[in-house]
């Protein structure tokens, strides 16, 4: 049975195939509350059949528990990732990852199964990705780290194009492109800017602030969605009059492509060679009208070749990924039940 794992800024998903390739999905969320370790605070979460941690006289809730108790009480709720990066120095953060992982992730039935795993962040080869490859390994299975430009590829090309093309994803808090040939990644770029970082930059410029837990003056970043997230924003760069977002838009673009571009040139030769690519598109911050025009020009400005007539959004974002990295892991499990 084939796996993936896709850890996100807000959940972690596990996708499954067994022999009959019947689909199993399930999902939690990456939040967490905490208590304090009392008397009255340990019998309300048992008479609530709810589990939890406990570290240095604190009860630790995780995943959808956490949502449930802040939603009638005035605990804060905590992103296990923050800016797409766990603190790997915190036994505590490193606890919660595990138990997580362990109630999405069922144990492996077979030897020899292998589970595809994406992580928030820029860093295939970071600490984070060779912990999750650790808990993994731990459920039985052999883990396999894997990107969103390869996973999206995989769930959007079509055979017959030899599941070719760019993928540009626009994340919570990454972004990256990559150029696919033939199921494998030719050029990749990624950068630490996504939602949260555009957020923050529309919450500073707007001086929108909030009260945090310890009562200090923070932006408001959930004002600053719900703005962004305005139906009436338009970015593309053809109108008379701009929005506001464009700029950031832009400039996330740049810092995307700025690296980008010279990979390309570097293989022209190469990249002359393949039909003239068509481009898929995702993420949360793609969804802005406008969009597809203002990437469309970004991509012309810097010479990049492509298919014009062919650049369109990846519908059902977080089930393509999911998809497309249990492609991944089946891939792998072919190739090494061939080779034995």
């Amino acid at each position: 049975m084939s796996s993936s794992l896709t850890i996100g800024s807000s959940s972690l998903r596990v996708l499954q195939n067994d022999s009959d390739h019947k689909l199993t999905r399930r999902s939690i969320e990456a939040v967490y509350t905490v208590m304090e370790d009392t008397k009255e605070n340990r019998l309300l979460l048992e008479k609530l059949a709810i589990p939890f941690l406990y570290s240095e006289e604190t009860l630790i809730i995780p995943g959808e528990n956490a949502g449930s108790l802040t939603r009638f009480s005035n605990r804060p709720l905590f992103s296990l990732f923050s800016k797409g990066e766990l603190v790997l120095n915190d036994p505590v953060h490193r606890q919660l990852l595990s138990t997580l992982i362990q109630s999405v992730l069922p144990k492996a039935r077979t030897s020899g199964e292998y589970c595809s795993f994406i992580t928030p962040g820029t860093d295939p080869l970071s600490s984070l990705n060779r912990l999750v490859a650790q808990l993994i390994s731990l459920q039985g299975f052999t883990p396999l780290a894997t990107t969103i430009t390869l996973a999206a590829s995989l769930a959007a090309f079509r055979a017959s194009a030899h599941f070719s093309g760019y993928v540009i994803y626009l994340g919570h808090s990454h972004s990256e492109i990559g150029l696919v040939h033939q199921s494998r990644v030719v050029i990749r770029n990624s950068v630490p800017y996504g939602s949260e970082w555009m957020d923050e930059q529309l919450a500073n410029a707007r001086k929108l602030v909030t009260k945090n837990p310890e009562g200090q003056l923070v932006p408001n970043l959930a004002e600053a969605k719900a703005e962004r997230l305005n139906p009436e924003n338009n970015i593309s760069p053809y109108l008379t009059s701009h929005c506001m977002l464009t700029g950031w838009y832009e400039s996330l673009l740049d810092s995307l492509l700025g690296s980008f571009a010279p990979q390309m040139e570097s293989m022209q030769d190469y990249i002359a060679t393949l039909d003239t690519p068509p481009v898929v598109f995702l993420g949360e911050l793609s969804l802005t009208e406008g969009f597809e025009d203002l990437l469309t020009q970004s991509l012309s400005q810097r010479n990049i070749r492509f298919d014009k007539h062919q650049v369109s959004l990846i519908q059902e974002e977080m089930f393509s990924i999911d998809r497309g990295a249990l492609f991944v892991a089946a891939m792998e499990e072919e190739t090494v039940r061939r080779a034995a």
